[in-house]
């Protein structure tokens, strides 16, 4: 008597296993990564030979943009950190005007990367609370508190300017245009409104 065949050893369809899903993008926290540098008095030329990597990947990365797993990890053992002391920690959702500012503040002498609009805006709504607050301290001690006031935001609101400038495309130069009385303030003020665009680096490396 002939017997069945034995099925195959193989797992029907429904019962194959997931696949794994694509690894999450990793940004790069590139101001903690430029101070780390700092702190060694390397170059990013050093840091390149150091970790293995180019050149132009360590002047992307300290730009803000998207890192590898094989880049962190690289980089990790070199500062001897761990890996996701490296990476920018995910906001939270009930607070996107504490991180903006916190970003504003700790950037406050950073002219280079990007702001983007939303975040440039919480914090532009900062400094005109301190502003605020400093006119209502000058009613009773006098015009001292907004001149303090004035100094201490004047190279952080630059600086922002300057980002969120560049995240829209434009030359941060134009900032300049504010020196001319009123209109070329409302000017200013209308080109920081516009949103944010595509650089030629993160375009470049989409297509690769």
């Amino acid at each position: 008597m002939s017997s069945d065949p034995s099925p195959p050893n193989t797992l029907p369809p429904a019962a194959m296993p997931p696949s794994a899903p694509p690894p999450a993008s990793l940004h790069i926290d590139s101001t903690r990564l430029r101070a780390l540098r700092s702190a060694r008095h390397w170059s990013q030329e050093q840091l390149a030979e150091l970790s293995g990597l180019n050149l132009r990947t360590i002047q992307r990365l300290e730009a803000g943009a998207k890192i590898s797993t094989e880049s962190l990890r690289a980089l990790a053992a070199v500062f001897e950190v761990p890996a996701e002391t490296l990476l920018v920690r995910p906001p939270s959702p009930s607070q996107p005007a504490l991180d903006a500012i916190r970003d504003g503040v700790v950037r406050g002498l950073d002219f280079d990367g990007t702001t983007p609009r939303a975040a440039f805006w919480w914090f532009a709504l900062a400094v005109a609370m301190v502003l605020a607050f400093a006119e209502l301290l000058a009613e009773a001690l006098g015009p001292l508190p907004v001149g303090i006031a004035s100094l201490a935001v004047l190279v952080p609101w630059i600086a922002a300017c300057a980002r969120r400038l560049r995240d829209a495309g434009l030359n941060p130069w134009w900032q300049l245009i504010s020196l001319a009385p009123v209109a070329g303030i409302l000017v200013l003020l209308w080109l920081l409104t516009w949103p944010g665009r595509p650089r030629a680096d993160d375009t470049a490396a989409s297509a690769g």
